[in-house]
């Protein structure tokens, strides 16, 4: 006890030591501080304002070296769309082979005039070929389907994802001579010419410009080599790689491209200070319109700025000095001053301190006592500890219990550590003792972690002023603390022993916020109905409930939720915590039968959720509660019926891949394999496959068909039958329907 007050009393010596201190030396701090802080500061914007000027003139030459690449190339693919002899590979279905080696020559050409072009490829949808001419290899002639460079299937496929004749970035494969397949950086650019208003791809021309283009003219322009250039795409991908970072590597998560995405919405150019790769850098961007690519240059903060910071810190070693002998002379005058008075200040603090705290201690102890048991007291005891206390309440007057009970405690819990919520209470306690005091004698109680109560004394003609005065606490707590409280009021009492009834019935009338919601006021002059009738429990509406929950159907099966809890009538707290505890013990087990009759288990635990409930403080949260749940099973539901019929898929594929031969095999056949009726499951299949089974058994037995007539030289009867066809006649039929030409032409043919 004595290392405390010695404590207490050294802090407080301390205090005004330093008040005296502070007064003599704050002028010449708050001088050069000043002085060396704006010289420092403007210097430094001039001279970062210089060097992004320069900078900025540097990206703009790299973005016209990107826009000359863009015009070259598009200079090209209008005159190879132009080209006659390329014209048969864009348009013919089966160019002849002179043809096709007069245009590939003519391909090899472009390629070989123009250094930049990587390599060209050309795609027929007529022909579904795809010419490609590179300078590492021979030219190719492939089919879309098996063309060696992937990307570029995924590019004519979904052409209108891209911007015609704007850069892809790209790695593509790289044939050579060896057969060692390598991988080569490229900026993609696709010419595409749809006919009219036709939405189809008739063909498609690919120009691969090696990333070197941009990488070159990169270099060329840093001439210091002190810092890093590279460009990055709208989605904060690497189009040029450099020493450290590969191309295409995703960069959108560095915090400096982050913000560098975010600014270029609203300005073109501009430069800022951050942190890149654990170094403080100056970063300065431009972007480019067309291509929405950003040119980034990147300076080493140091390098730049080194003589301005050889500067800072010869000031600030001679700010230093002056502040050191500033302070050490301050030191000795003000020690001189002060002495004194030292001794005498100490004691004077120590003991007021030490009074005090002791009388907060006891005073709250003796009033938690009062509101718990002051019926089991005589009134005289009570007065005279009320006098020893210093507090001025009147025996004679009314009495009024409030209690404050902060909402959503939990979250409040976690929110704030122990030692906050102490202060936040004593700021909570502050509020209500500094309103209260305007319509009577109050004392403000600290009940326990989450509740205070206010003992009020006085003669209270109406209710209107202190219930006024409830809501003002209530609206201060939430304006300066962030706390939402509620209050509950007890009957006004005429004397001391009725302190710890009236306190008991505060406490008995907060239940009723669970159905009055958070911020309500409590008082004994509510009118609550009570029931004429026991409850009965809504079996029926429950019932509609689970069934529309088992159909996946969320928004229905809430609104039976709704009308289960609208049914409790009048509402009553105890009938609540029955009902919501029945309802999930229903949609547990629900859930479970669900399960067992898929075979698929939900990932859900209703343990939790019932723990959960129990915390909740509101009708509200509990409905709120219980709406989240239907959504995740009914979310549940979908996704075992989705499986299930993904199961049902593969099995007629199954069963078509296994015994398309078999000339009865169809809708009628499947469906009694399966067990189901012919009806739902062309139904279904339709629904999910876009196709009828009897289309998709007919496409699978053609393209069975396709392969003997290439693969084997048996006669089309034979195929016709080992195909699942009866005759050949029907055979010929099916087979031009799906494919346009007659069996004999596609064996001829050798397509």
């Amino acid at each position: 006890m004595d290392i405390t007050m010695k404590l207490t009393a050294a802090r407080t010596s301390n205090k005004l030591y330093a008040n005296i201190f502070l007064s003599l030396i704050v002028c010449i701090i708050l001088t050069i501080v000043t002085l060396s802080s704006a010289l420092y500061t403007s210097f430094e914007k001039i001279a970062l304002s210089n060097i992004y000027a320069s900078e900025k003139s540097s990206l703009s030459q790299t973005s016209y070296s990107a826009k000359s690449m863009i015009e070259n190339s598009t200079n090209y693919a209008l005159q190879i769309y132009a080209d006659p002899l390329l014209d048969k590979l864009l348009h013919y279905t089966s160019p002849g082979n002179v043809e096709t080696n007069a245009a590939l020559n003519r391909l090899n050409a472009y390629l070989n005039m123009n250094y930049f072009i990587h390599s060209i490829y050309l795609y027929s949808k007529n022909s579904k070929t795809v010419y490609s001419a590179t300078l590492s290899s021979v030219n190719t002639v492939q089919s879309l389907d098996d063309f060696y460079d992937a990307d570029a299937r995924m590019l004519v496929e979904h052409f209108t994802n891209y911007k015609r004749l704007a850069p892809i970035p790209r790695a593509i494969p790289v044939q050579t001579p060896f057969q060692e397949v390598k991988m080569a950086n490229v900026y993609t650019f696709v010419f595409y010419d749809l006919q009219g208003q036709s939405k189809d791809l008739d063909n498609m021309i690919m120009l691969n410009v090696p990333e070197r283009w941009m990488k070159d003219a990169i270099t060329s322009l840093d001439m210091n080599k002190n810092g890093s250039t590279f460009i990055i795409d709208s989605k904060g991908t690497l189009v040029t790689s450099t020493d450290s970072m590969p191309f295409l590597a995703d960069l959108k998560d560095k915090p400096y491209v982050q913000k560098i995405m975010t600014a270029s919405a609203n300005q073109a150019s501009d430069y800022f200070v951050d942190d890149v790769e654990g170094v403080k850098s100056l970063v300065v961007y431009s972007k480019h319109e067309f291509t929405n690519w950003l040119f980034i240059r990147v300076l080493p903060y140091d390098t730049i700025m080194g003589k301005v910071e050889t500067i800072k810190k010869t000031v600030l070693w001679i700010c230093l000095v002056i502040l050191l002998v500033g302070l050490s002379i301050s030191f000795f005058l003000s020690r001189t001053l002060y002495k004194p008075i030292e001794k005498v200040t100490s004691k004077l603090n120590t003991l007021l301190k030490e009074k005090r705290n002791n009388h907060d201690k006891l005073k709250q102890n003796f009033l938690r006592q009062l509101v718990h048991n002051s019926g089991f007291r005589k009134p005289l005891d009570i007065e005279t500890q009320l006098s020893e206390f210093d507090i001025a309440m009147d025996p004679t007057s009314d009495f009024i219990i409030v209690l404050f009970v902060i909402d959503r405690f939990d979250s409040f819990s976690k929110q704030y550590h122990f030692e906050d919520r102490v202060l936040l209470k004593y700021g909570m306690m502050n509020i209500a003792s500094e309103l209260f005091s305007q319509i009577g004698i109050c004392e403000c109680i600290d009940i326990d972690e989450k509740t205070i109560a206010v003992l009020l004394n006085g003669s209270f003609q109406s209710d209107h002023a202190w219930m006024n005065t409830v809501k003002n606490v209530q609206d201060a707590a939430e304006q300066f603390l962030g706390i939402s409280l509620s209050a509950s009021i007890s009957r006004t009492g005429d004397s001391l022993i009725e302190i710890s009834d009236l306190y008991l019935e505060a406490l008995q009338q907060l239940k009723y916020k669970f159905t009055d919601g958070y911020r309500c006021m409590l008082h004994s002059h509510q009118h609550r109905p009570q029931a004429l009738t026991p409850y009965i429990h809504p079996a029926g509406l429950e019932n509609n409930m689970l069934e529309t929950l088992k159909l996946g159907k969320a928004e229905e099966s809430k609104k039976w939720f709704g009308e289960i809890v609208r049914a409790v009538d009048p509402p009553s707290y105890i009938v609540y915590n029955m009902l919501f505890n029945q309802l999930a013990f229903s949609l547990s087990t629900t859930a479970l039968q669900m399960d067992k009759n898929t075979g698929i288990p939900m990932d859900y635990d209703f343990s939790s959720f019932i723990h959960h409930m129990h915390k909740l403080e509101t009708l509200q949260d509990v409905h709120n509660h219980f709406c989240e749940l239907i959504d995740q099973l009914c979310l549940g539901f979908k996704d075992k019926k989705s499986s299930k019929h993904d199961n049902l898929i593969a099995s007629i594929d199954n069963i078509i891949h296994q015994n398309y031969a078999d000339r009865e095999l169809s809708l009628f056949k499947i469906a009694e394999i399966l067990d189901l009726s012919p009806a739902y499951l062309g139904r279904i299949f339709k629904k999910l496959a876009n196709q009828s089974i009897p289309d998709y058994l007919n496409e699978f037995r053609i393209e069975r068909a396709k392969e003997l007539l290439l693969s084997t030289h048996a006669p089309i009867e034979e195929i016709s039958q080992k195909t699942g066809y009866n005759n050949s006649t029907y055979f010929y039929k099916v087979f031009k329907k799906y494919t346009g030409i007659t069996p004999a032409e596609y064996r001829n043919n050798g397509n």
